[in-house]
């Protein structure tokens, strides 16, 4: 059965874009077919696969202007539904349509029949583009940097969670919270990781993704880690992180 992912936090620069293509790459790398879908208007998942200027996006597959497209990354079993900055638009053009929640939901169904995984990136907000993220997807992942800020976007994210449950989408299932930008040099980080263990002991993920220099410079040429430095401490980390995260699901 194809399993739905959200990548999502309500703070800015905690790797929910990152995460989301390395994850996927790790997936394709297994011979899983991979999806991923950028819902961020700032599109830097569409660009970090190296896919620029694209002539069809979700926007406007979501107003219908044109079938949904999905196009090849330069990884085998790696796809992608290409974002734009009018994306941005969405609330403000579809916020008054009936069942406008589900509108992701109806548009991918076809498409999430063919894939054995598709990821959808979120823009760090949580408005009527993320419940539509979380409305059609099975499982959320919450990336988190050890650090205050970030662990507020986490609770809002696990808050939507529980509202998104009850009203819209029973099903929703927080799979992990992955911990990135680790440095365990730092005391903070590793004060945070503690604070992390003890109130969310389920849900915290052993694998952690540590800071990376090749993990910033691989968007900028298009690629995915396993692509950019196969051998890097980031490919490490996220093939980890791939694999435990299909142990859980295994489990469930």
């Amino acid at each position: 059965m194809p399993s739905v992912f959200v990548f999502s936090s309500n703070k800015g620069g905690v790797g929910k874009t990152t995460s989301t293509i390395n994850f996927g790459a790790a997936l394709a790398r297994a011979g899983k077919k991979v999806v991923l879908v950028d819902l961020d208007p700032q599109s830097n998942l569409t660009r970090g696969v190296g896919l620029e200027n694209p002539e069809r996006t979700l926007y406007g597959a979501l107003l219908k202007e044109y079938p949904l497209k999905v196009y090849p990354t330069t990884q085998e079993n790696l796809f992608v539904v290409a974002g734009s900055a009018a994306l941005s638009s969405f609330e403000k053009v579809k916020g008054d349509e009936l069942d406008r929640e589900y509108l992701l939901k109806e548009l991918l169904a076809p498409m999430v029949q063919r894939c054995d995984f598709v990821l959808l990136d979120c823009p760090p907000a949580l408005g009527l583009l993320t419940i539509n993220a979380y409305t059609c997807a099975h499982y959320l992942c919450v990336p988190t940097e050890a650090q205050l800020y970030a662990m507020e976007g986490l609770k809002k994210a696990l808050d939507l969670v529980q509202r998104v449950q009850r009203r819209l989408n029973p099903s929703l299932q927080v799979a992990g919270i992955l911990l990135t930008r680790y440095n365990r040099h730092k005391v903070l980080h590793r004060e945070m990781a503690e604070v992390l263990r003890t109130g969310y002991p389920d849900l915290l993920l052993e694998s952690v993704i540590r800071e990376s220099i090749s993990l910033g410079e691989a968007p900028h040429v298009g690629e995915s880690i396993f692509v950019h430095q196969p051998q890097s401490a980031g490919a490490q980390d996220y093939q980890a992180m791939a694999t435990e995260m299909l142990t859980r699901l295994s489990a469930a």
